[in-house]
């Protein structure tokens, strides 16, 4: 069992994933963990289909009590850390809690699932506490033909591929459990779970190996360097590749492009020394090698560096050579 928040008040349904509680004084947006229900309403590059209409309409019945009056929820995070970290670390992007919720002995994120209304979402890593269980929720909505898995024609209208979907999910479910398993133990920092050890080595300027989603790829263009923002909302980590578009650094945004972003692997090792700027910390890459896809180990972190010492005193000598 995950760690607990008993008896919520729902303030508001927002779509079949998505609902608003009463936590702390304060409402909090809740995402629900595992699942993605189709779109109700046009936000982003997701199709709005009738199913997703109607799973906004059905999560709204399914919230609300026979007087009329939403429901109280349970809500439950995917490990058993105190209830002050999982506040602080299982959050999206946006900055939405990201969760189970409970009704009464029911989990509504397994019953999406069952019922036809998501496919196990595990884009963002699989489950720790309920994976065998939404496993085999899929796999009764699936043999059962049930909503999203009804093989019915869509004659032109929106819908989403899950035969694609679901194996590019699976690659980065893949990617993740291999950091859980090795990563993790090797040292590597996550932006979402280890965001003060990076803030506290940004503050030295020493060197780290972060695990980061690059999947958004470039954030934006600042004359010939491009810059990337990885993380959430309130933890961002931003990697600046100074001269991109010149020979030098252009591999690593070709890099980035291909392999990383969009229906790329998304996630990478990313080392290099981190300091703060602009109250954000932020690496630099200049390497290719500071982008991998295994957990660099000591012996090679150490060749990193001195490679990046190397390149930065060449830099140094060609600049007082030619007076700059």
């Amino acid at each position: 069992m995950g760690t607990r928040l008993k008896n919520l008040p729902v303030t508001r349904v927002v779509d079949g994933d998505t609902i608003k509680v009463l936590l702390n004084g304060r409402r909090e947006f809740l995402r629900l963990h595992c699942v993605d229900t189709e779109e109700s309403f046009a936000n982003g590059s997701k199709p709005v289909t009738q199913t997703g209409i109607a799973s906004s309409e059905m999560a709204k019945r399914y919230f609300t009590e026979p007087d009329g009056k939403l429901t109280t929820v349970d809500v439950e995070f995917d490990s058993d850390d105190p209830l002050d970290v999982c506040l602080d670390k299982y959050r999206d992007t946006h900055g939405r809690l990201i969760c189970y919720v409970h009704k009464g002995d029911e989990n509504y994120n397994i019953r999406l699932i069952e019922d036809g209304w998501s496919p196990y979402y595990i884009k963002y890593g699989r489950s720790q506490l309920y994976h065998r269980q939404m496993m085999e929720a899929e796999s009764l909505a699936q043999a059962n033909h049930r909503l999203i898995w009804h093989p019915i024609p869509h004659h032109g209208k929106p819908f989403r591929n899950y035969e694609l979907l679901a194996a590019w999910w699976a690659l980065r479910d893949g990617i993740i459990q291999d950091y859980r398993c090795h990563g993790m133990l090797a040292g590597a920092l996550s932006v979402r779970f280890n965001y003060p050890e990076i803030l506290a080595a940004a503050t030295v300027e020493g060197w780290v190996t972060v695990f980061c989603d690059l999947q958004d790829g470039i954030t934006k263009w600042i004359g010939n360097g491009a810059l990337i923002h990885t993380g959430s909302k309130d933890h961002i980590l931003k990697l600046w590749i100074p001269e991109a578009k010149h020979d030098e650094n252009a591999p690593i945004v070709q890099l980035i492009n291909r392999r990383y972003s969009g229906l790329g692997r998304g996630y990478v090792y990313v080392s290099g020394k981190v300091v703060m700027y602009r109250d954000k910390p932020e690496i630099t890459l200049t390497l290719i090698q500071q982008l991998s896809d295994f957990c660099p180990t000591a012996e090679e972190l150490a060749e990193l560096i001195e490679q990046s010492r190397q390149q930065e005193a060449a830099k140094v000598a060609a600049q007082v050579e030619s007076g700059t």
